[in-house]
């Protein structure tokens, strides 16, 4: 039990807790109508880390059994070839993003949404499945929407423009 506390995986799960409980009680001064989101988020990451840590308790020694069983071609160095495709796909990533926060940013939280979706959908889903993937981004923005604009209360719609 004593060794599981000197991962930093599990160090850094505790330090979670203690900031999302933090959000959960800040998140007690606001007004009603606004309180509701914050409380939601941090309960539901209190919940998740929760779970996180019983899971990384109940595991026992399995961890080390999979760390001695790593093979010899994951420990080789990755070519130039493979290099270069992953740090495309990364600076593809944050320009999805960069590009949906400044839509966001203009047109509301709805049209960052559809950007985010349809853009991660395109550039890294399945080349014959674009049209499933951009009907899959549709759907995710549509149940965002009823979620945080119906539900509660939230304007999604609420840009700069």
């Amino acid at each position: 039990m004593k060794e599981k506390f000197r991962l930093t995986e599990v160090r850094c799960k505790i330090v979670l807790l203690f900031v999302f409980s933090a959000f959960y009680l800040l998140a007690n001064s606001f007004p009603e109508e606004s309180r509701q989101f914050p409380q939601l988020l941090a309960a539901f990451s209190l919940v998740m880390t929760v779970i996180a840590l019983i899971a990384d308790f109940s595991r026992g020694y399995s961890v080390q059994g999979e760390i001695i069983d790593v093979g010899d071609t994951e420990l080789k160095f990755l070519d130039a070839r493979t290099k270069k495709a992953r740090r495309k796909r990364y600076y593809q990533a944050w320009a999805i993003i960069f590009v949906s926060t400044g839509i966001g940013f203009l047109g509301g939280f709805l049209y960052s949404t559809v950007c985010l979706f349809a853009g991660f959908g395109a550039v890294f889903g399945n080349r014959k499945k674009l049209v499933n993937n951009m009907i899959v981004a549709l759907v995710m923005t549509v149940v965002v929407y009823f979620i945080f604009g119906r539900v509660m209360g939230v304007p999604l719609l609420e840009g700069m423009l």
